[in-house]
Formats: structure tokens, sequence, C-alpha cells
């Protein structure tokens, strides 16, 4: 995979991320981009030995939960 790729992936995923606590927590956007921001999760997906990347955004929207503890 291409570096263009994997960044595009990533992105599209936190962009997924900070959209899905906006919407379930009603958090304001920089609210939410700071939690997927300074989170373990993005450190992780930005990694591409993890594989993470290659989970869905749901998938990974449910592992950063657990991480906030916002279930």
């Amino acid at each position: 995979m291409k570096k263009r790729e994997f960044d595009y992936i990533v992105q599209f995923v936190t962009d997924s991320l900070v959209s899905f606590l906006m919407e379930d927590y009603q958090l304001p956007m920089l609210e939410a981009f700071d939690k997927v921001y300074q989170s373990e999760t993005l450190r992780k997906l930005q990694d591409k030995s993890t594989g993470l990347y290659l989970r869905s955004a749901a998938y990974t929207y449910e592992y950063l939960k657990k991480e906030l503890q916002l279930n």
C-alpha cells in the first residue's frame, strides 16, 4: 500500500471518529477532535504495524469508546 493511500484511510477513519463522538455524545467539534487526537487509538491507527487501519471506522470507534470509557 502506498503512503498516500494509507494516509487517506487514516484520515477518513479519524474524521469518522470525530463525527461519531459529536453525534453520539453531542460534543462540540473541537472537543471531539481533541479526544481523538489525544487518544492511544489514533496512535495505533497511525501505526501501520498494528493493522488497525484495516478495520472499519465503526470497529475503531468501539475501540476508542472503550479507551475513553464512554460506553
